[in-house]
């Protein structure tokens, strides 16, 4: 019996014993995972249960009257409270899946009544107890509960939930009690249980399968592994065989080159046979016999080393011709072997002879401390620190570093080539380098001073884009100006003034195409660039829809703008350069897209990440398209299609280039998709930051956004709804309404529960009565109880002066923005409160003293009748010396406001600016001084800025911005 044992003991392998270990390992992990799961599974279980039982015990007593629950005694059952209060009960029972539901009332001494049952078959009396649980005593101090562990009553066991009920003062004045079956309870806690434990039964098995098939496949891979290692051991007794080595090289146990063969040799007499043999006779232990086979293969492989290194060391000779000096070095014994030495150098390193050995850290110490220049020495020495020439050569096979050195009375370069040859085992090597390093500083000298003389090119246009900027701009603004003035005659003919109009239109036409041809120039000279500055987006939106919305008016198109999705109030980018984008992209639709047709814009924010934002903004039209073969060629300068274009629509073919170059500088792409008379569709994305500001946030404590009542009235009902959903997402109470009738039953009812509301959003064209109509009637109705508000995609202009009759407070353009709304509210009162204006007062310009520094004499004309026309006194200084002996020599006060142009000659505004602002006298160094420049270029305005100035106007002369521009600084 015993031999029977150990032979048993004997035929068990080791990985049938790793197998078997696992096997157990993976049923007791299953074990605890099922229990844990179980338990796990139960407790989430019943919380979903309990969770579900509140809700309804919550439900009914949220439809109960606390006053008339409190009020009810056993004598009401025929009155009209109890009966509503059963009926409540009874038809909720009827369509919710539980046992029983009643009312208890709290006696106040620990006991527990019924007051209402709408059980059919054996109800609760009023006044009968009610078994008292810790979640009913839980609810009767105003706390919702569930039963924790069942109760029996006599109407069976049951879970039961609990939930108060309140009266007008806030006092629990009943409870609602909702029964749920205990059996019913139980079944559903543990039916998850009982998948989980029969999911783990069939996992076990499945794991026990599993098992069995790798013990299979694990020993199939041993016998195959067994096999490949027999005969990578023959392939290597072959390579040690064909390797001619020396008869009698020492290995380091002191016996001859045959060692690999012997060893080979014993590995076959003392396996006995083929893979398969040995794997029997290994008594089980196929891992054993295994190692014992790749010992005796490690044997071979250190003759083959032994070898290998001998070649290594040939080979480094033979290298040797291409190097000044070559050394091997071991660094784990310090010591090195010199291959290569130059007769002709004289250190401590080089007086070193061929094939001799010697102390390797000692003398390259030496070497770097007396020759090396300072400071390269400590970059050579690292090369050769503990681990580093390892960890680099993981890197690459060649660490090579250059450095300077003084062993023949001059400076020199040399180069040092570190390779590893083995483990912890280097060859170095040194060679001269000076000359072609020296060739190589001489062309780098060259490169930077022809990236200098390109930078210098570079400023020269920059400087003669600024002055070509004044010198094309000047005259516009002379055709512009005079154009102006001879418009603003009262007795002109119409004919004189249809030419007069033709010559401004013409002139802004010109205008606006240099400006495109300087900013191409600007792009190609490197000088665009972005800004980074919040700004709200909504109101970007407003001002684009409001200039597309008006062109697409006049020319009798539709215009749409719609936001999908949620946008944030406030982004951070250039929001110059964005409106620009969109505005040259929409105009090119308005203008290629004959009467009747379509244009969109959709705007959805696609990506956020890091605090940076990706918006999409997608332009569609119904207009003439191109052919798919022109699309590639659009973004490129003066590309386009037609050239019959250029005469029809007055297009130059710069926008678009411009566009593009706009959208890269913004981290972003434009793309194009578009088929001939079937209409275009651009698809921008740009990048910008995002910003946490809100333009709630922006109202201060002046109301609470979640106080307004706000009515929307739109015959679209899906802008209705949009404009509903984007005021609840800042937690507005908005309500909506189709038509002006509907909105004026909606403000009836609201007046007449003296509840009105505070804002009522009116779309302007509506069928039957339109906004101006239902305004009119609402104004009428309730006065100024309500702000109104008009909603258009379109320009207002037209019918502006109408809707204030109307009553109408403020305009909005679609689409909808929470924060926009609310600042608009915002400035309503604001405007209702104060009633102030913000148009410039002509009376604070009147009579003020005006110092025009200006010299270009037409320029001085043209400002001057403007400026008296608007009722300043003018004095004129023809350039910036002049503008500062004025100022200088005038007594303190004389002048109220300087206009500064800032390209004169002498002296430029700039300069002016600094000197006036360097005068001894406070109140001459004070006055307000406004930037006049033809340049179209923000940089340009911030260097106003920077030097002093409080303003800044652009030519050609724009009367209502100058205005309100020197009534603001004048009225400080």
């Amino acid at each position: 019996m015993k031999k029977d044992t150990e032979t048993s003991r004997k035929g068990l392998s080791l990985t049938t014993k790793a197998v078997v270990a696992l096997s157990l390992l993976l049923l007791a992990a299953n074990l605890l995972l099922g229990t844990v799961l179980s338990h796990q599974s139960m407790e989430a279980m019943k919380s979903l249960l309990e969770l579900r039982m509140l809700d309804i015990s919550n439900t009914a007593a949220a439809m109960m009257d606390g006053d008339v629950l409190r009020s009810l005694q056993a004598s009401d059952k025929d009155t009209k409270g109890y009966r509503d209060a059963l009926e409540k009960l009874s038809i909720y029972k009827k369509n919710i899946a539980l046992k029983y539901i009643y009312g208890i009332r709290d006696m106040g001494d620990g006991t527990f009544t019924f007051t209402i049952d709408p059980t059919d078959e054996d109800p609760g009396e009023f006044g009968e107890p009610v078994v008292s649980t810790k979640a009913l005593r839980q609810a009767a101090n105003g706390l919702a509960a569930v039963d924790d562990k069942p109760y029996t009553d006599r109407w069976g066991r049951f879970y039961s939930a609990y939930s108060p009920v309140f009266d007008s003062k806030g006092r629990v004045s009943g409870i609602i009690a909702v029964d749920f079956d205990a059996a019913w309870y139980e079944e559903q806690a543990n039916k998850q249980t009982f998948a989980i434990i029969a999911s783990c039964i069939v996992s076990m098995l499945l794991g026990a399968l599993i098992v069995l098939l790798v013990t299979i496949s694990l020993r199939r891979r041993f016998k195959a592994l067994t096999a490949d290692v027999n005969e990578l051991s023959s392939g290597i007794d072959s390579l040690l065989e064909e390797i001619d080595l020396p008869a009698g090289a020492p290995d380091k146990k002191g016996r001859d080159g045959k060692e690999g063969r012997d060893a080979k040799e014993g590995m076959d007499v003392k396996d006995g046979g083929d893979a398969k043999d040995g794997m029997d006779a290994g008594n089980g232990d196929e891992i054993g016999l295994l190692s014992g086979r790749i010992r005796s293969m490690r044997e071979s492989l250190q003759s083959y080393l032994r070898h290998a290194q001998s070649q290594a060391y040939g080979m480094i000779a033979a290298l040797s011709a291409d190097y000044r000096s070559v050394y091997f070095v071991d660094l784990d014994n310090d010591t090195g072997v010199c291959f290569r030495q130059d007769p002709e150098q004289t250190s401590p390193l080089y007086a070193i002879k061929e094939g001799d050995s010697f102390s390797f850290r000692q003398s390259f110490e030496q070497y770097a401390q007396h020759y090396i220049a300072e400071s390269y020495r400590k970059g050579f020495l690292r090369l050769f620190e503990p681990g580093y020439a390892e960890a680099a050569c993981r890197r690459t096979p060649v660490i090579s570093y250059r450095y300077v050195t003084t062993r023949t009375g001059k400076e020199t370069y040399e180069l040092v080539r570190v390779a590893c040859t083995g483990p912890r085992q280097i060859g170095v090597s040194f060679s001269d380098v000076d000359a072609e390093t020296r060739r190589a500083m001489e062309q780098s000298q060259a490169l930077r001073e022809a990236l200098a003389s390109a930078e210098d090119a570079s400023r020269a246009k920059t400087a003669f884009l600024s002055s070509m900027s004044h010198e094309i701009r000047t005259p516009m603004n002379a055709i512009i100006g005079l154009d102006s003035i001879a418009l603003s005659e009262p007795d002109l003919a119409p004919s004189t003034r249809s030419h007069l109009e033709r010559i401004g239109s013409s002139a802004r036409h010109l205008l606006s195409l240099i400006n495109d041809i300087l900013d191409m120039s600007r792009i190609e000279s490197g000088r665009l660039t972005i800004a980074s500055a919040e700004f709200p987006f909504s109101s970007l939106l407003e001002q684009v829809s409001t200039m597309i919305g008006g062109q697409c008016q006049e020319k009798g198109l539709e215009y749409r703008c719609e936001v999908k999705g949620r946008v944030r109030d406030y982004y951070i980018g250039d929001a110059m350069k964005l409106k620009q984008v969109l505005i040259n992209i929409l105009g090119n639709a308005v203008k290629f897209t004959p009467e009747g047709g379509t244009v969109s814009l959709d705007v959805e924010q696609t990506a956020s990440f890091q605090d940076k934002a990706t918006l999409r903004f997608v332009i569609r039209d119904t207009g003439i398209g191109m052919d798919k073969d022109f699309l590639p060629k659009l973004f490129k300068p003066f590309s386009q299609e037609d050239s019959s274009t250029t005469s029809k629509y007055g297009s130059t073919g710069l926008g678009l280039a411009i566009t593009k170059n706009i959208v890269e500088l913004m981290h972003g792409k434009i793309e194009v998709a578009s088929e001939k008379g079937k209409g275009t569709v651009f698809t921008v994305a740009v990048t910008l930051a995002e910003s946490s500001r809100t333009l709630a946030d922006d109202a201060g404590d002046a109301f609470d956004p979640k106080d307004l009542k706000v009515l929307v009235v739109d015959d679209d009902a899906v802008a209705s709804e949009h404009a509903r959903l984007v005021l609840d997402e800042v937690g507005v109470e908005a309500e909506t309404a189709a038509s002006g009738p509907e909105a004026l039953e909606k403000v009836r009812l609201r007046r007449a529960r003296q509840d009105p509301y505070s804002l009522i959003l009116m779309d302007w064209k509506m069928p039957g009565m339109d906004g101006l109509a239902a305004s009119k009637q609402i104004r009428s109705l309730i006065g100024d109880q309500s702000v109104i508000i008009f909603l258009t995609a379109y320009n207002w202009d037209d019918v502006k002066d109408e809707a204030k009759d109307a009553g109408v407070d403020s305009f909005l353009s679609k689409p909808l923005f929470a924060g926009t709304v609310i600042e608009e509210f915002r400035k309503t009162l604001a405007s209702r409160n104060h009633s102030r204006s913000e148009a410039a007062d002509p009376e604070v310009l009147r009579g003020r003293r005006l110092l025009l520094a200006e010299d270009n004499e037409l320029n001085q004309m043209i400002a001057e009748e403007i400026l008296e026309g608007i009722g300043f006194e003018v004095d004129i200084a023809g350039d910036g010396t002049v503008a500062v002996e004025k100022m200088e020599s005038a007594p303190a006060g004389t002048y109220d406001i300087v206009l500064m142009d800032i390209q004169m000659p002498c002296m430029d505004g700039i300069e002016a600016t600094r000197r006036i602002r360097a005068l001894d006298d406070p109140r001459k160094a004070d006055v307000p001084i406004v930037a006049v420049t033809a340049n179209a270029f923000l940089e340009d305005r911030k260097t106003a800025m920077d030097a002093g100035m409080d303003g800044h106007l652009a030519k050609p002369y724009d009367v209502p911005a100058m205005m309100k521009t020197l009534a603001r600084l004048l009225g400080k």
